[in-house]
């Protein structure tokens, strides 16, 4: 655990730190990051997804643990958005965040490399299964409600907002992929190239983007924030083994434990700063159950 820790999960966070040092010393302010992190999550985000769901190994893939885990999110998800709509008075935008937040996990720069490093086929190939379901379902299905919200809130008619989920390039990219995908086809070796070059620089400038945005966001963590982490932690790992032990008792969970119990993933804050969603509760809970989870993710592994 100690050598993943190293590399590559603590230099890939480095980025972050930079971030964090810019923004504190007004090199670089919040307005700059969210122009960054704009780029990112509607240029680079894009592109690197479309080149993953398309060369991911899908037939691969175990079916019936893989909608177990799909299940148990949702239900978290949603449980997680009515309190923090409902008892803690969040605008629908912020409690769909946190609920996304509760189950959505840093896998592919903190859990599967993990797995890799350990050397177990069976738990990456799981850990990449939850990788492209939730990029598809999870992540791209809080984008388009976030902007089905945007076009509400701006009094746009059904036609303009479907119009305005259409434009999203995250849409397309996944289409595109789906296309390849589908077809089982290799990709262009330019098309791939130019996928990855550009692919690769979503992560970081979005992690230097919320390293900016945190230098300038109290870490004491509020009340609400307390109970997403313990929903992260070990509400959701908990009731994904439970899951998992009724609907696919001869599967071994280890990969989607593993999945479930690995910190936040950096997009739920994108997306809020993306939306002008206040990020104060949601950047809290990416700090605190990347520190959390350190215990859990190395009695797991």
């Amino acid at each position: 655990m100690l050598g993943v820790l190293t590399d590559p999960i603590l230099p890939v966070f480095a980025i972050a730190l930079i971030g964090y040092v810019s923004g504190r010393t007004g090199w670089v302010g919040a307005e700059d990051a969210r122009v960054l992190n704009r780029f990112a999550m509607t240029v680079l985000l894009p592109i690197f997804l479309f080149r993953a769901i398309a060369a991911a190994p899908w037939p691969a893939f175990e079916l019936v643990p893989l909608l177990a885990y799909v299940g148990v999110e949702a239900l978290v998800y949603a449980a997680g958005f009515a309190v923090a709509r409902n008892l803690f008075g969040r605008s629908r935008q912020e409690a769909l965040l946190l609920g996304f937040a509760g189950v959505f996990v840093n896998n592919a720069y903190y859990t599967l490399p993990i797995a890799q490093f350990l050397g177990e086929p069976e738990t990456t190939l799981a850990i990449t299964s939850v990788i492209m379901v939730d990029s598809i379902l999870a992540f791209a299905g809080t984008m388009i409600a976030l902007e089905v919200m945007a076009g509400r809130d701006a009094g746009s008619s059904a036609g303009l907002v479907l119009k305005r989920v259409l434009r999203l390039p995250l849409l397309w990219a996944i289409a595109a992929a789906a296309v390849f995908a589908a077809g089982g086809l290799p990709l262009p070796g330019p098309l791939d190239t130019f996928a990855g070059f550009v692919g690769r620089a979503a992560s970081p400038t979005a992690l230097f983007a919320m390293g900016v945005i945190l230098s300038v966001t109290p870490l004491r963590p509020e009340p609400l924030a307390l109970l997403v982490i313990a929903v992260k932690v070990a509400v959701f790992p908990l009731a994904l083994w439970a899951a998992i032990v009724v609907l696919a008792p001869g599967t071994a969970p280890d990969g989607f434990l593993l999945s479930a119990a690995g910190p936040t993933g950096a997009m739920a804050f994108s997306m809020a700063l993306l939306y002008e969603v206040r990020t104060r509760t949601i950047m809290q809970v990416t700090v605190w159950t990347t520190v959390a989870t350190l215990a859990t993710l190395a009695w797991l592994a």
